[in-house]
């Protein structure tokens, strides 16, 4: 019904999030290091990711669907940003290991507009807005158990598999000055009114994770790749960096692209957050 957009939903800063979705790979000293002892590790990060996508509305007032395109920069993200929260740590016992990635999200912008209505396929352009509310909540996380199966003082290789789980709440609050009227007779867009939409989506995933060493220095190549299906198409990540160790803890500069793909009548039916990494590890 809005024209993919209540404008550029400038908000929809999504999941993502100031930060940081899924899990990455640590950049850790060698494999070998540490032996059969119980480590913990907490990785905290700052993402700066540029959002696209595209969401799927079914509730609008008269019964019809419309799909609002994201295109959220960092400027925006971090502007919008009412709250945040985010953990990520890593469990690890000689070649095992667990990591899980959590995050939450609350953003909410009055710079987003409607822009055209679609009366199903009928599309009417309309300079009529005066005042687009958007709030958008995303619970995001990616938990992983992983296998060394490459420890050499070069190369460190992990099997992972797991699950990725989201969760997003969008609100739209429109105001217009008067009622958008459609192509037929009697069917009219409200000048004023609310929507609130929500979904979840379960996918498994499979990977690998893993460090590079730059001969027998200090520096490192981190690197992170999943794929996986579930309630979307397709969900895949990657990321790689440069990270340096230090004698407790490793500093990290990378950059990772996370997207989701569904059809149907999915509420995000396409959605990429892809940007620069600068984060920390520190080891326990």
């Amino acid at each position: 019904m809005v024209k993919r957009g209540i404008g550029a939903l400038k908000v929809f800063a999504l999941l993502t999030m100031a930060a940081l979705a899924s899990s990455t790979p640590a950049p850790a000293a060698t494999a070998t290091d540490g032996g059969d002892k119980l480590m913990f590790i907490v990785q905290p990060y700052l993402w700066l990711p540029t959002i696209d996508g595209e969401l799927k509305y079914t509730t609008f007032p008269d019964g019809s669907s419309g799909s609002p395109e994201i295109q959220v920069s960092p400027d925006d993200l971090l502007r919008n940003l009412d709250m945040g929260a985010i953990l990520n740590f890593e469990l690890r016992k000689g070649r095992w290991s667990l990591v899980a990635d959590l995050m939450y999200l609350d953003v909410s912008s009055s710079d987003s507009e409607v822009k055209a209505v679609d009366f199903g396929g009928s599309v009417v352009d309309t300079s009529l807005d005066v005042g687009t509310e958007v709030e958008m909540k995303s619970f995001l996380t990616t938990f992983v158990g992983g296998y060394r199966i490459v420890e050499t003082p070069i190369l460190e290789t992990h099997l992972v598999a797991g699950a990725r789980f989201m969760w997003l709440e969008s609100r739209v609050n429109w105001d217009l000055a008067a009622d958008v009227s459609g192509p037929v007779a009697g069917r009219t867009f409200a000048r004023r009114g609310s929507l609130t939409e929500d979904g979840e989506i379960w996918n498994g995933i499979g990977g690998v994770r893993g460090n590079i060493r730059l001969g027998n220095s200090r520096w490192l190549i981190p690197y992170y790749a999943d794929a996986g299906a579930g309630d979307c198409d397709l969900t895949w990540q990657v990321f790689a960096g440069l990270a340096y160790s230090f004698e407790s803890w490793d500093i990290i500069l990378g950059y990772r692209h996370l997207a989701f793909e569904s059809e149907g009548d999915a509420l995000i039916r396409e959605l990429s957050i892809s940007g620069p990494i600068l984060g920390a590890r520190f080891e326990f």
